[in-house]
């Protein structure tokens, strides 16, 4: 698999920010190999100080921090910046989540994940456009036409009525693609003090219709997919004919009474586990260039670094899964790994 660059343009300049070692390394591979100007950072201390030298385009931001919180992170950065920041977290409880969109997280991915959906992500934010610049009010989306500033839709050529409320809910998603909007954000954009008493079902309610009028459909979204217990994003490309996909899983499990040891230890399985993901991505990509005409005398010289990589992640993966093991039945971590 080749991983395709982030932009087509100037190379992007990305601050990562991640703990653990191996995964912020591989996370700087793979974003250099995709075209992108990268650093890295460790700390909270060393992300706020590199931000401000470095000005990156982008920042991927892991919540867990030795010397603080990637949300207190997030805090301070947004007092002097509007760089898009991709919060990576591993946490299961949704209000953890929200906590760092309203810090001002611009998306969020789950671990673990793979290279094609960082890029997606990161894609994503940098085509939104940023503080002083300009966009067109018109947008098309293969069949769906938006004009934000006639205040026009249409769906196959025929004109599509909105009601007022439509319109808000659109033109907030259309303004943020990509952009996951979560239900209490919607709700203060969308509602004034004079729609105190809308509810969350009442936002569902004219979502459900606004989808039935520009063609999507819910269980497999074209325009606007949910997340579901967080919000709601806008998908398509501008330009792009969408294609439809299946919408978000279940809401995630709260939690509310997790172990801590074990919460720890699945923090590092999941921070492996994208590592491994990562690893084994550029090892696929190290080995089809290999069958190039600029192939080395011997292939397996060049290929065995990230496939070693792979499978030293692979390893710590397979521990870890002991540990945790070991940890809910109440052994000792020698007596899991013996």
């Amino acid at each position: 698999m080749t991983t395709s660059s982030v932009t087509g343009a100037e190379p992007v300049k990305a601050l990562v920010v991640d703990d653990d070692l191996q995964l912020q390394a591989a996370l700087r591979q793979m974003l250099s190999r995709a075209g992108l100007d990268v650093t890295g950072a460790g700390d909270k201390a060393e992300a706020l100080s590199t931000a401000a030298a470095a000005s990156p385009d982008v920042v991927v931001l892991d919540l867990s921090l030795p010397d603080g919180d990637g949300i207190e992170v997030l805090s301070e950065l947004r007092t002097w910046s509007d760089v898009p920041v991709l919060v990576l977290t591993g946490a299961t409880d949704p209000r953890r989540m929200l906590a760092a969109f309203e810090a001002g997280a611009d998306d969020y991915l789950r671990k673990p994940f793979g290279p094609d959906e960082l890029l997606a992500r990161l894609r994503a934010l940098m085509r939104r456009p940023r503080g002083g610049e300009e966009e067109s009010a018109r947008r098309s989306y293969g069949a769906l036409e938006i004009d934000l500033a006639a205040r026009t839709v249409s769906v196959a050529g025929e004109r599509v009525h909105l009601t007022p409320t439509e319109w808000r809910i659109l033109g907030a998603l259309v303004a943020n693609p990509g952009k996951l909007l979560t239900h209490r954000w919607m709700l203060a954009e969308v509602w004034d003090g004079s729609h105190g008493d809308e509810t969350r079902a009442a936002l569902r309610a004219h979502l459900r219709t606004l989808r039935a009028k520009i063609g999507d459909d819910a269980s497999a979204p074209r325009y606007i997919a949910t997340e579901s217990g967080a919000g709601y994003r806008w998908t398509a490309v501008d330009g792009e004919q969408p294609e439809s996909a299946i919408e978000s899983a279940g809401e995630p499990a709260a939690g509310d009474e997790t172990v801590t040891d074990v919460s720890a230890l699945v923090h590092d399985l999941n921070n492996a586990l994208t590592a491994a993901r990562l690893a084994v991505a550029l090892a696929r990509t190290r080995v089809a260039r290999l069958v190039g005409d600029d192939a080395p005398e011997d292939p397996d010289q060049a290929a065995t670094p990230p496939l070693d990589d792979a499978v030293d992640q692979l390893e710590r993966v397979g521990r870890l899964a002991l540990r945790i093991e070991a940890t809910v039945r109440g052994d000792s971590p020698a007596e899991a790994e013996d």
